[in-house]
């Protein structure tokens, strides 16, 4: 098949079409590399600050529009899979349906009907947008919930979701917001992880966990509040304070993503983010790699994938207090003997439910079913 991808996140889209080059289907991956990540992509398209910006990111779309069509599938990242107003993203959204046989939607990040079900606080204990009944601290900041439901919101994101052949939601929390709306037209497929290319490195054991736990955590600039990371690291600095020669903290900031897996590697525990029900991106690499991730980790996730909470995921909940996540750490860091064992079942899970050949043929079964 002739298969387009516009847009990525966290190398999502790229892996994917890695795999399918393998299969041999003609791919072409439209995004702007995760910008510092530098993932791979056959047309960079990226918007910079100002007005310039603007009409030059205008440029760049109308320069390659004439280009993408005739494909078989092409594959959106998000309703908003263009850094524009709603109603330019509709223009463009409609020439992509015309010239080419079939639209597919990925479920990731945001959009009027996710937000909305967090916000609503009767589906989801919590979100980024809301815990315990009260906003989040990033929604307190920003008031984006407010920015994501307002109307125009609404119909932009119904004139997609109406248009649209299929959906695919990567994470149970997007499957469970959307399924009302999409119904049959939305697959589970979760989040694909290519092992092969993840640096090659040897398995947990006693003998790495006789010096000192070293903590991991990455950050992404301007969105440490909205993924709970920095209050992560905050408690792990505590740690690393309170029990000096027992643990280390590492943190980094907007590496390029092969630059992150070496760094994440080295790491014993990666702290991937709090407001999650399952795991994202990040932990899955970790768990592949052979790490213990520290994650969401809800009952809906393991319910979702067909397996029991075996323990192999330490959960992180913005209902737990501080004082709860230090205790669970320090009681790991002291007596970690449990660690590789924990590891080694991150790793059967992530190879069993993630790895990019498993998600591929999800994928390209719901093509094949709706197109």
């Amino acid at each position: 098949m002739r298969i387009l991808f516009f847009g990525d996140y966290s190398n999502l889209h790229a892996c994917l079409a890695g795999e399918l080059r393998r299969r041999g289907h003609h791919i072409t991956v439209i995004s702007d590399g995760g910008r510092y990540m530098d993932t791979d992509k056959d047309i960079l398209l990226e918007r910079a600050p100002g007005r310039l910006g603007a009409v030059s990111y205008l440029y760049q779309i109308f320069k390659i529009l004439p280009s993408l069509r005739d494909y078989d599938v092409v594959q959106l990242i998000n309703p908003h899979f263009l850094s524009l107003k709603p109603g330019k993203i509709k223009y463009f959204f409609d020439i992509l349906r015309k010239n080419n046989r079939s639209v597919f939607l990925t479920l990731a990040g945001n959009d009027y009907y996710f937000v909305k079900t967090c916000l609503e606080a009767r589906t989801f204990r919590f979100s980024e947008f809301e815990s315990a009944g009260k906003p989040s601290e990033f929604e307190f900041a920003t008031r984006h919930g407010a920015l994501w439901t307002a109307p125009g919101m609404k119909e932009f994101c119904d004139y997609i979701y109406s248009n649209i052949d299929g959906a695919m939601a990567v994470l149970p929390e997007y499957d469970i917001a959307a399924r009302p709306y999409l119904g049959d037209r939305l697959s589970f497929t979760n989040i694909p992880v290519d092992l092969a290319s993840l640096p090659k490195v040897p398995a947990l054991s006693a003998g790495d966990l006789s010096d000192r736990i070293r903590l991991f955590i990455g950050m992404r600039q301007g969105m440490e509040i909205q993924k709970g990371t920095a209050r992560m690291l905050r408690i792990c600095l505590e740690l690393e304070k309170e029990m000096p020669g027992r643990c280390s903290v590492t943190c980094v900031r907007n590496l390029p993503l092969a630059e992150y897996l070496r760094r994440m590697s080295e790491s014993h525990i990666v702290l991937d983010q709090l407001y999650s029900y399952s795991p994202g991106t990040n932990a899955f690499q970790a768990m592949a790699l052979g790490r213990v991730a520290a994650t969401g980790a809800q009952p809906e996730y393991y319910e979702y994938i067909g397996e029991p909470d075996t323990g192999a995921i330490i959960p992180l909940s913005p209902l737990v207090s501080d004082l709860e996540w230090k205790e669970r750490f320090r009681s790991l860091i002291l007596d970690p003997a449990c660690l590789p064992a924990m590891a080694a079942e991150g790793r059967r899970i992530a190879e069993k439910h993630n790895a990019v050949t498993t998600v591929t043929d999800r994928f390209l079964t719901h093509w094949q079913h709706l197109s």
